[in-house]
């Protein structure tokens, strides 16, 4: 029996511009899969979703390692770009959900673009637990994360239910014990939701 409900944030509830973003910060095309492994595997990214960098800091890596020739204020706003508007039905779905379930937020994030959303919208209020990467030293898909996830619900992972956009995050989350899905959308969560006995 599902309680306790745990989403991701970008491609989930929030959109994301992050493949044209990147593509035009790289000067090269890349597929989905390969642009996702690049992000958790990139040393300047890694820092700063782990909370271990700054936001200037971690424009003038990012630069570095990729060779970008782009300004680092340039970087920054372009960056800031990559999350957008919620999705439709995001705050429908949650308003929905939070009645029934507790639910929890588990996002590979930074910084910036956390508070960008927080200034901006005001659909974290729904959450009854925020697990943010920048704050927690880890990432998905470690499976790290995700222990510390449950150790923190204080839940067995046959309760939980986890709704991600990155199939390596399912796969991390499914092997933790957790029941999740790939997902791209709140009216994908809300129709999986529905469906259960």
């Amino acid at each position: 029996m599902i309680s306790h409900i745990v989403l991701d944030m970008g491609g989930v509830l929030v959109e994301l511009e992050w493949q044209q973003r990147m593509e035009k910060l790289l000067r090269r095309s890349l597929p989905m899969a390969e642009l996702h492994q690049l992000w958790v595997t990139a040393l300047s990214t890694v820092d700063f979703e782990s909370g271990r960098t700054n936001f200037d800091q971690f424009a003038v890596a990012f630069i570095e390692e990729f060779a970008v020739d782009i300004t680092p204020e340039q970087l920054k706003q372009e960056f800031l770009e990559v999350v957008q508007a919620p999705l439709p039905n995001c705050e429908t779905m949650l308003a929905r959900l939070q009645p029934h379930y507790h639910l929890s937020l588990l996002s590979n994030t930074n910084a910036a673009h956390y508070q960008k959303l927080r200034d901006r919208y005001d659909f974290f209020k729904y959450f009854d637990q925020l697990f943010l990467s920048y704050e927690l030293g880890l990432m998905k898909p470690s499976g790290d994360i995700f222990n510390h996830v449950l150790t923190r619900l204080h839940t067995p992972p046959a309760s939980v239910a986890f709704f991600d956009d990155g199939s390596r995050n399912v796969e991390a989350a499914r092997a933790a014990g957790i029941q999740a899905y790939r997902v791209d959308n709140p009216d994908q969560v809300m129709a999986i939701v529905v469906g259960w006995p």
